[in-house]
């Protein structure tokens, strides 16, 4: 028994050891705990076409958990011209059936079904259909489908990914109610020495070690950490300026002056040239010496997080971990969030706790060690007193302790500056003419860069309108392309008076825009899907792993000029 119990740990191991290998550089990315969040996805891919395809196929790769592709068409021979998952052999087959076989063949640890059938019908049928999903992503559905669709979504809370290629045109639409972001990985990491507003184990440090500079040899004091040198001549400005802090780019320009004097009286002019810890602390300057302040979306969140958890009705099985429904309205999240308001509020003095990760700094070994240690440990005790508070919010909503354990809240406080918040419109919102961004729309046709792609957002609303009316997508055999043009027109012109009458906001939509739809025949083209499936993917990730800001709301790409542009709608 003992034997089999070390085999199966051995198994596990193994197992493990092979996921980071697979994974290797997924998981440089987005982690341990965004890998898990991937493989705990069950997504609905709404049709089989060239874009579904592609987007299903960037995220079996990074291997999400499972999906099921709903779709009632057969395999036809424009299948065969665009979509990489179906073959001559599959013609008239169903085509949820032929992509799911070879979309599995990507990846055995992904598991895939499909159902022949329509969304709609389906819904129909069976109201329930899509409550065992995380996310559902729709491709290729006109309007009308899609409201329903996306009423279904909203009402179950389940993020819901548009995606959309028509000829030359790209759109992908996220409609996720509200998304909550614990890790934005920005390109610019948050400076957080705290030279500004030190703590006391770091004033300690600095006392200890470099309470007399003058005396250290010149070697000594090229290695002083910049951080050392920032907390010595901030204490000489605060002294000069009756303890206040720089706050305005003169005042930092008197930081970086008092640094090229003591710089020049420790080592003369010539020697101060070579003082490489100096020049780190002159440019630390702008980010590092003003006092701490909390990002606007850090702050948002803060302010939200209070009557959030007021509003949460205690769990009717006291789970010990998260249940599908709590993460579906962030109930973590939340939680940590109004824990960390309550540590700004109280032991922070209005400072999130310390991030704990110290930047590269010029400076001897053992300097360095010991500081890293410094900011580490504060960064421990903080995580520690943020989770106190966790505890106090999970015993008085009736959650076990284990509901949120320790390590969720140090990485939840070591990505506080990243913490946001998003709220994306609904796609009725968008579709009802009184609620539409019409002034949005009209800022973007007045500006020559983004018209064109405006020009198609709207065309492609337009066509839909042709749609619902006609039965037939304009321009859909070549015969019908130059008489479909006035009657596209005339939609264009309808659905422009109705968000007209509502905003009075001009649209303007040009004649040669509506020729190039009516052109285009709704045809999906592979490249254009190939686009549109890679930015969804990326979308779908940024949605599950709640890493990365996803975008809010609409993404056009022109395949014209090869341009895109993201805007509220």
């Amino acid at each position: 028994g003992s034997l089999g119990g070390l085999r199966g740990t051995d198994g596990e191991m193994e197992a493990n050891h092979d996921k980071r290998k697979r994974y290797d550089r997924q998981l440089r990315m987005w982690g341990e705990q965004g890998q898990e969040a991937l493989e705990r996805c069950k997504l609905c891919l709404v049709n089989g076409s060239a874009t579904g395809t592609e987007t299903l196929k960037n995220l079996v790769l990074p291997g999400i958990g499972s999906f099921t592709v709903v779709d009632d068409a057969v395999v036809t021979t424009r299948d065969l011209g665009n979509n990489f998952f179906v073959e001559e052999a599959h013609l008239g087959r169903p085509r949820a059936e032929c992509v799911t076989a070879l979309l599995q063949e990507l990846n055995e640890h992904v598991r895939g079904s499909f159902v022949c059938d329509s969304i709609t019908s389906l819904l129909e049928s069976d109201p329930s259909f899509l409550h065992e999903f995380t996310i559902v992503v729709a491709t290729q559905l006109p309007q009308h489908t899609l409201r329903k669709l996306a009423l279904a979504c909203s009402e179950q809370s389940l993020p819901l990914v548009v995606l959309r290629s028509y000829g030359l045109v790209g759109l992908v639409r996220i409609a996720a109610g509200e998304h909550v972001v614990t890790e934005d990985h920005a390109d610019n990491a948050p400076s957080d020495l705290r030279v500004a507003a030190p703590f006391p184990e770091l004033l300690a440090y600095a006392a200890t070690h470099f309470a007399d500079p003058e005396s250290m040899s010149i070697v000594e004091r090229k290695h002083i950490p910049y951080a050392v040198l920032l907390l010595i001549v901030l204490k000489q400005y605060k002294d000069a300026h009756g303890g206040a802090l720089p706050t305005t780019y003169k005042e930092k320009q008197e930081i970086k002056a008092l640094l090229t004097s003591l710089s020049e009286r420790w080592f003369g002019v010539e020697g101060a040239m070579d003082a490489i810890n100096f020049d780190e602390a002159k440019l630390a300057v702008n980010t590092a010496v003003a006092p701490p302040s909390l990002p606007s979306s850090t702050r948002e969140v803060l302010a939200e997080a209070e009557k959030r958890i007021q509003g949460f009705k205690p769990p009717n099985d006291g789970s010990a971990s998260p249940t599908h429904a709590d993460k579906q309205t962030n109930r973590p999240f939340w939680i940590l969030a109004a824990a960390l308001s309550r540590f700004v509020a109280k032991e922070g003095g209005a400072h999130l706790p310390v991030i704990g990760t110290l930047p590269d700094m010029t400076a001897d070994t053992a300097s360095y060690v010991k500081l890293s240690a410094i900011y580490r440990e504060r960064a421990i005790k903080d995580a520690a007193k943020v989770h106190a508070h966790v505890q106090a919010i999970l015993v008085s909503l009736g959650h076990p302790e284990s509901y949120i354990s320790l390590e969720q809240t140090r990485a939840f406080c070591k990505n506080a500056h990243g913490a946001q918040w998003v709220r994306f419109r609904s796609i009725e919102e968008e579709c009802t003419p009184e609620a539409a961004q019409v002034k949005e729309l009209a800022a973007m046709l007045d500006d020559g860069s983004q018209a064109p792609a405006a020009g198609f957002y709207l065309l492609l609303r337009a066509a839909d309108a042709f749609y619902s009316q006609y039965n037939r997508w304009p321009g859909g055999m070549d015969n019908d392309i130059e008489s479909d043009v006035p009657v596209l027109k005339q939609c264009v012109t309808q659905l422009v008076s109705e968000l007209k009458a509502h905003s009075g906001a001009p649209l303007v939509v040009s004649d040669e825009l509506v020729f190039e739809i009516c052109r285009y025949g709704a045809a999906e083209l592979h490249s254009v899907a190939s686009i549109v499936g890679g930015v969804g993917a990326q979308e779908v990730i940024k949605l599950l792993t709640g890493q990365f800001v996803p975008l809010n709301n609409t993404f056009i790409y022109n395949g014209l000029d090869g341009t895109s542009v993201s805007a509220e709608l």
